[in-house]
């Protein structure tokens, strides 16, 4: 391959940031971080139309021509940053490994192939191609934000998949201002991201281990916080956007006529139980609710982003999706008046030891529902 000239961007912040990496030495003992390095300095100075000309000059120099008119009719939303960083590494000098070349491979045949998926998906009309309409709009948003959530976890992986605070998903979903009710499409395509990884830790599926065999033991449980972090933010961006398309208030509504809809109960003679008016809930941050029918005790937790929960009509908005449980209690009578006198440590730990199965709550009041505690 021939020399390839240095890119000099035209910034006063190459004085702090630097030139452009020109691998003079090849990084072996520090590669991680100086690939994770280079990442960052391509994605301060440039965009995804650089990255669009990085991958065409890199098939050029590999005479793919073909590969090269094919590129050219892709939309910006099918291109990754971290696929054009690679390109540009490479051509002027980053030596790739084994494990690289073939994650680059693959990651120019996603973008190759998406233009020939596209014309499956959709039959031209025999007039001439239709205007897109809002739907197609919404839909390649949604495309846009996969592809920027997925070069975000390919610098997570060439980073050495390590997770840090540096990964917030949530930014990347409220900067492309993705509608909630397609949320579900990008949560649903990292849900069997996570299948997948949880099945390679737990070793069940000989080709999903041989497949991340290059993978310790800590990066694969990183690479399934990282799919969980995904999920997470895919539902508290739809609480916070819940609560912003709520007009604006004229004057504040009173916690008891917010919660004037909401269903349960403020006694249960059975245990002897005086509950809490759901007025008690507005504005917390956790509560615990029992249904006196399942028997089930329920941790009521707000969302990060959101930091307290709310309830319109008979549902309550604005808890964590994740964070929120409940368990089945076999002794109700102990349990429940425990919870009662306890504080929030103390009621975590109480709730903590219960052996039942633990699973979700949809947030909606019942009859046979009794507020306990909020905080």
């Amino acid at each position: 391959m021939k020399p390839v000239k240095l890119l000099n961007p035209r910034s006063s912040d190459t004085n702090v940031m630097g030139g452009e990496p020109a691998w003079r030495a090849q990084p072996t003992d520090n590669r991680i971080s100086a690939l994770s390095k280079a990442f960052s300095w391509y994605n301060y100075f440039y965009g995804k139309k650089d990255a669009r000309e990085m991958i065409v000059n890199y098939l050029e120099s590999q005479d793919r021509k073909a590969d090269v008119r094919t590129l050219k009719s892709i939309p910006d939303s099918a291109i990754r940053l971290t696929t054009g960083w690679l390109c540009r590494m490479k051509m002027v000098g980053l030596q790739l490994d084994d494990h690289e070349e073939i994650k680059l491979d693959i990651l120019l045949k996603e973008i190759l192939t998406s233009k020939q998926t596209a014309e499956v998906e959709s039959e031209p009309a025999a007039e001439g191609p239709a205007k897109p309409n809002i739907q197609d709009r919404l839909r390649e948003k949604v495309s846009e934000c996969g592809a920027e959530l997925d070069a975000m976890f390919d610098e997570f992986m060439m980073a050495g998949a390590k997770m840090s605070a540096d990964y917030k998903p949530i930014m990347v979903i409220r900067g492309m201002n993705v509608v909630p009710q397609m949320i579900s499409d990008i949560a649903n395509r990292w849900k069997r991201k996570l299948a997948e990884f949880e099945e390679a830790v737990e070793g069940r599926d000989p080709l999903l281990v041989e497949a991340y065999s290059y993978l310790t033991k800590i990066q694969l449980r990183n690479c399934v916080k990282f799919c969980e972090a995904v999920i997470n933010d895919c539902g508290a961006y739809v609480q916070i956007k819940k609560v912003e398309r709520k007009p604006r208030k004229v004057k504040a509504v009173p916690p008891e006529k917010r919660a004037a809809k909401f269903k349960h109960i403020l006694e249960f003679a059975e245990l002897k139980l005086k509950g809490l008016p759901a007025a008690n809930l507005v504005d917390k941050a956790e509560a615990w609710l029992y249904d006196t029918k399942k028997r089930k005790l329920i941790h009521l937790v707000a969302d990060s982003h959101t930091q307290a929960f709310t309830i319109k009509n008979n549902s309550i908005i604005g808890y964590s999706t994740v964070e929120t449980l409940q368990k089945t209690v076999r002794k109700p009578a102990d349990v429940v008046k425990a919870i009662q006198a306890a504080g929030k440590p103390a009621a975590r730990k109480i709730y903590k030891d219960l052996t039942t199965t633990e699973t979700p709550w949809n947030a909606r009041g019942t009859e046979n529902l009794i507020i306990l505690k909020a905080w």
